[in-house]
């Protein structure tokens, strides 16, 4: 599987194109990441253990993503998302999903 090196970078992109406003009324994708996560691990009926298995991280990581920590690494969120099964344009979707609904929780769809 191929790792996306730019992970934040391609996402903002998408969405400077999808919807150009939205990128600057986030302040940060860390806690935006969060929802979709934690969503998405919901949907897919996964415990925070289960997908810490899944993303080969530890439980604790797993825990911080959806808490919306800022300090985990592009190399992290990718192996999280990849284990959620979400691509970079999924995750854009979902994104602006969360603002289109004033950021209630936003439920991925594949």
């Amino acid at each position: 599987m191929k790792k996306n090196k730019n992970l934040l970078d391609m996402t903002a992109s998408l969405l400077k194109e999808g919807s150009p406003d939205l990128r600057e009324s986030l302040e940060g994708l860390s806690p935006v990441y969060a929802k979709i996560i934690f969503a998405r691990r919901i949907q897919c009926g996964y415990t925070q253990e289960q997908l810490a298995s899944k993303a080969k991280t530890g439980l604790k990581t797993i825990s911080r993503a959806e808490g919306g920590f800022d300090n985990l690494s592009t190399a992290t969120y990718d192996k999280i998302f990849n284990a959620l099964n979400l691509s970079i344009k999924d995750i854009a979707e979902a994104m602006i999903q969360l603002q289109a609904n004033n950021d209630e929780l936003a439920a991925t769809s594949r």
